[in-house]
């Protein structure tokens, strides 16, 4: 497809594909004349990823570009990409600024060590003991938690850990085949299996959160029913306008 068809088939502006193109994050369409390249599907895939990448994770061009810089890299193993972007997904902090501030990866240990529960949570779960942007967050999570005097024990992470764990294949199964569980549909390019790592994690944790929030709001209307019953009180009905 031209240019245009390639913005039409998108919603990306040519003037907007031109700069991706400009600055790296668009690789060049094959050449038909000196002024005019054809453009195939992996550039549409290519340009629903910068979208998601700038839309809903609200990246800056630079880290973008650090993305699809990895993924054009034949040496680069997908997981180091999907490693990246998760830092995007979460908002967690660019992942060499963090190693600067904190002295590397080995940071936490040499501050005086990780927090006690990861590594046990870590084995429990069967999942490995390796540094990434997700257990460094947890870490300092946890220090916060302890200084508001909230449970930051083995126990109270598995509670949390155990279903999440089986939320987290079926992301991971879906990233990778578009189908759940693993191996059930056809593989997806890398370019959508970045996306969908990235604007699932952003729509789940949300998903996530509100379930949570429903759940609390749930059992707190049932508690108050429960001691108004109790007390043979009325209790207004809440309904919906």
């Amino acid at each position: 497809m031209l240019l245009h068809e390639l913005a039409e088939a998108t919603g990306v502006s040519a003037a907007s594909i031109k700069y991706y193109r400009r600055e790296g994050l668009l690789p060049p369409g094959e050449r038909i004349t000196t002024t005019r390249q054809d453009y195939g599907r992996a550039h549409v895939e290519r340009l629903e990823l910068i979208q998601v990448l700038r839309e809903v994770a609200g990246a800056p061009i630079a880290r973008i570009a650090r993305v699809t810089a990895l993924l054009d890299d034949p040496d680069v193993p997908l997981i180091e990409v999907l490693a990246e972007s998760q830092t995007l997904a979460l908002g967690l902090e660019d992942p060499t600024d963090e190693e600067s501030a904190a002295g590397g990866a080995d940071g936490a240990q040499a501050a005086g060590g990780e927090h006690p529960s990861i590594a046990p949570l870590l084995a429990h779960l069967g999942w490995p003991d390796v540094d990434s942007a997700p257990r460094r967050a947890l870490d300092r999570l946890l220090r916060s938690l302890e200084e508001w005097e909230a449970p930051t024990d083995l126990g109270m992470l598995l509670r949390y850990a155990e279903p999440m764990a089986q939320i987290a294949r079926s992301d991971v199964d879906w990233m990778s085949t578009g189908a759940v569980p693993a191996g059930a549909g056809p593989s997806v390019s890398q370019d959508v299996a970045v996306m969908r790592a990235v604007a699932g994690a952003i729509a789940f944790d949300q998903l996530v959160r509100l379930l949570r929030l429903l759940g609390h709001a749930s059992f707190s209307i049932l508690d108050a029913m429960q001691v108004s019953e109790d007390s043979g009180a009325s209790v207004p009905r809440i309904t919906r306008e």
